[in-house]
C-alpha cells in the first residue's frame, strides 16, 4: 500500500513545493485536468480519415463507398463476399491490385462503436462535441493511471512524477485527436482498471475483484483488440508483485485466461479477423511472419515511447534509414537496461513496469509502428522512467556510485527529461491538433473537391504521392456532400519520385513508378506478399483493364498497362497528376511517346 515520503522541510523551498504538488492527494484530478488542457487543440480537428466511414454509416444509406453496416460494428471494414470487394474495386474505392478473394479487415469493438453511435445520436452535426467526448475519455484514463501509480508505488513522489509523465506523453495525441482512434483510450482505461481491481483482490483480499477484474478485461477487449496488452501487466504482476505461491498465482490468472480464450473464440466465430491484408499479421495464424515482424517493429515502438523520436517516422523513410534507426533503438534499449540493472535488482516494482512495458509491445507488432498504439506501453514506460529519474538524482538511499554507471545514467536521465518533460507537452498539443501530421502536408496528399461535371466522368489520378491517401479523398467528398465521380481510378503511388508514362496506342497508358507498385506500407493494405502477381496477369474493371508487364525482384508489379474502354482524350475521362505540391490537370502524351512525371521532393 501507499507509504508517504519523508518530510520535505529539509529541502529548499522550490523542492518542497514540487514535492507537495507531486504528493498531494488531489494529484490524480490535477493531472486529469492537465491532460484536458493540453489536448484542447484537438477540438478543431473535425472529421478525418476513418471518421468518414462512421459518418457515412450514420447519415447516408446509398453511398457507393460505404463499408459499414451496423452502428454496433463500426470497425468491421472488410468482411463481405468477393462480390462486395469486386464492387468496390469497380468503383475504385479500393486499388486495382486488391486481392479480392477473401480480403478481411474486421475488428470487434462494440463498446467503442457505442461511443461513436452516442455521438451521432446526441450531436451528429457537431464534431467539436465528439472531440470533447474523446478528451473526457483521455482524462478518465489519466486519472485511472495516476491512481494505479499511487496504489503500487511505495513513494508518493515517484507515483506523482509518473502520473504527470503519462498525462503529458505526446504519443497520446493521435488517440485523442483522431476520433476513430478513441478505442485505444477505452481499451487502456478498462485495462488499467483491471490491474487496479486485480491488485485490490490480491493484496487487500477484495473478493469482488475475482469477478470485477475479468469483467473489466472483457470490456478492454471489446473496446479494441489492443486490450490483450492488459494481460502483459497481469503476467508481470504475478511475476514480481504477487507474493503467493505459483499454484495460487496460476489460479488467480485463470479467470483472465478464460476471458481471453472465450473472447478469441467468439471473435473468430463471429467472422472477425485479418486475412490477406498487407500491413496486419495475425500472430496465431501467421506465427513465423509475426516473429519476424516483432524483431523489426518492437525496438522502433519502444524507442518511440521512451524518446521524442516518434515510431511513425519509419513510415516516411526508406529501408536503409529505418535500419539505422532500428540499430539506434537497440543501442538505446541496451543503455536503459544497463542503467536500470541496479534498480531491477532491488526493486520488484521496477521489474513489474519494465516487463509490463516490454510484453505489452508484443501484440502491437501485428501492424506497422505507430505512436497511436502506445497507450498501454506508456503505463509501464512512465512508471519505469519516473523510477530511473529518481534513482539517478536521489541524494539518499542505495544507488550505484561508480563513474562508469553515473555517466551513462545521467545521459539517459537528460534524454528522459528532454523528451518527456520539455518536448512532450507542446508536442502533445501539436499532435492532438494534427493527429495525422501537419495539415499543410496532409493537404498535399489529398485531392481537392471537383466541379459537378465529375459526376459523369471517371476521375483518373496518375501519380498521387500515396494512392491510399488519394482514395481517402473520396471519403471526404462523400462525407461533405461534394460531387463524386462516376468512377475513381488511382493508377499508382509516386512516393514523390519520378513516374514514367508511355502511350503505345489510343486507349492505353503504361505506367512505371520508380519503386514499383504498392511500395509504401499503407498501399500494401489490400494485398500481402503471399499473393504475388505474374507477368501478363490481368485485372478487369469497369471501363479499364490492367495488365502486369514487368515485375520487381520481390514479386510486385514494376510496370502495368492500363487499357481504357475509350480513347484517353475522351471527355468521359478526367485526368489529374501531382507535381509534389498539388494536384493539377493532366493531358496524356501523344501516341508512341514517353513522358517522365517528376515531382518536387516532400521536404
Amino acid at each position: 500500500m501507499m507509504q508517504q515520503d519523508p518530510p520535505a522541510d529539509t529541502h529548499p523551498r522550490y523542492k518542497t513545493f514540487v514535492r507537495t504538488i507531486l504528493t498531494h492527494r488531489l494529484l490524480p484530478c490535477a493531472v486529469a485536468l492537465l491532460a484536458v488542457v493540453l489536448t484542447l487543440p484537438s477540438l478543431k480537428v473535425g472529421i478525418i480519415f476513418d471518421d468518414y466511414h462512421h459518418k457515412l454509416l450514420m447519415t447516408r444509406s446509398d453511398s457507393p463507398i460505404r463499408l459499414l453496416r451496423s452502428p454496433l460494428d463500426m470497425f468491421n471494414f472488410f468482411s463481405g463476399t468477393e462480390q462486395d470487394i469486386r464492387k468496390m474495386m469497380d468503383y475504385g474505392f479500393v486499388p486495382w491490385w486488391t486481392f479480392h478473394e477473401g480480403v478481411k479487415a474486421a475488428f470487434w469493438r462494440p463498446l467503442s462503436s457505442m461511443t461513436h453511435w452516442l455521438d451521432y445520436i446526441l450531436w451528429p452535426d457537431t464534431p467539436l462535441l465528439m472531440h470533447v467526448h474523446s478528451i473526457l475519455w483521455y482524462a478518465a484514463l489519466v486519472m485511472a493511471v495516476a491512481l494505479l501509480y499511487r496504489r503500487l508505488s511505495p513513494s508518493a513522489l515517484i507515483a506523482g512524477l509518473a502520473a504527470i509523465l503519462f498525462a503529458i506523453d505526446d504519443a497520446h495525441g493521435t488517440p485523442v485527436g483522431f476520433l476513430s482512434n478513441r478505442n485505444a483510450l477505452l481499451a487502456t482505461f478498462f485495462g488499467v482498471l483491471t490491474i487496479i481491481a486485480h491488485d485490490r483482490w490480491r493484496r487487500d483480499n477484495w473478493r469482488a475483484g475475482i469477478v470485477v477484474g475479468p469483467l473489466l478485461l472483457a470490456a478492454s477487449l471489446l473496446s479494441a483488440e489492443a486490450g490483450i496488452s492488459t494481460c502483459a501487466y497481469l503476467a508481470a504482476y504475478a511475476l514480481f508483485i504477487d507474493r503467493a505461491n505459483w499454484r495460487r498465482k496460476s489460479l488467480a490468472l485463470a479467470p483472465y485466461a478464460a476471458v481471453v480464450v472465450l473472447w478469441r473464440i467468439l471473435w473468430t466465430a463471429l467472422g472477425y479477423g485479418i486475412k490477406n491484408i498487407g500491413i496486419y499479421i495475425d500472430p496465431l495464424a501467421q506465427p513465423a511472419e509475426f516473429a519476424s515482424a516483432f524483431a523489426d517493429r518492437a525496438p522502433l515502438l519502444l524507442l518511440g515511447q521512451l524518446t521524442a523520436l516518434p515510431s511513425d517516422i519509419a513510415l516516411a523513410l526508406r529501408p536503409a534509414s529505418v535500419t539505422i534507426i532500428w540499430q539506434a533503438a537497440l543501442v538505446f534499449l541496451a543503455l536503459l537496461i544497463f542503467v536500470s540493472v541496479p534498480l531491477f535488482r532491488r526493486d520488484p516494482l521496477a521489474r513489474f513496469w519494465a516487463v509490463g512495458m516490454a510484453l505489452s509491445v508484443v501484440p502491437l507488432c501485428s501492424t506497422f509502428p505507430n505512436d497511436r498504439l502506445l497507450s498501454f506501453v506508456g503505463v509501464g514506460a512512465m512508471g519505469l522512467v519516473a523510477q530511473v529519474l529518481s534513482t539517478v538524482f536521489a541524494r539518499s538511499g542505495p544507488r550505484p556510485r561508480p563513474l562508469c554507471w553515473r555517466i551513462p545514467a545521467v545521459s539517459l536521465a537528460v534524454i528522459f527529461i528532454m523528451s518527456h518533460l520539455l518536448i512532450a507537452p507542446p508536442a502533445l498539443m501539436y499532435r492532438s491538433a494534427n493527429p495525422m501530421g501537419p495539415k499543410a502536408l496532409y493537404d498535399r496528399f489529398m485531392i481537392p473537391p471537383q466541379d459537378p461535371s465529375i459526376r459523369n466522368q471517371d476521375l483518373v489520378v496518375v501519380n498521387p504521392p500515396v494512392s491510399f491517401l488519394a482514395m481517402v479523398s473520396a471519403l471526404a467528398w462523400e462525407g461533405n456532400n461534394q460531387p463524386m465521380p462516376r468512377r475513381f481510378r488511382v493508377l499508382t503511388s509516386s512516393l514523390f519520385e519520378p513516374v514514367e508514362i508511355r502511350r503505345p496506342d489510343a486507349n492505353t497508358l503504361v505506367v512505371r513508378p520508380r519503386y514499383g507498385y504498392y511500395a509504401w506500407a499503407l498501399d500494401a493494405l489490400f494485398r500481402n506478399k503471399k499473393h504475388r502477381f505474374a507477368l501478363a496477369d490481368r485485372v478487369e474493371l469497369a471501363g479499364m483493364t490492367v495488365e502486369i508487364t514487368q515485375l520487381t525482384s520481390d514479386g510486385r508489379p514494376a510496370e502495368a498497362a492500363f487499357r481504357f474502354a475509350v480513347p484517353l482524350e475522351d471527355s468521359s475521362l478526367c485526368w489529374l497528376r501531382h507535381d509534389g505540391v498539388a494536384f493539377l490537370p493532366f493531358t496524356p502524351p501523344p501516341i508512341g511517346s514517353t513522358e517522365i512525371l517528376r515531382t518536387k521532393p516532400l521536404f
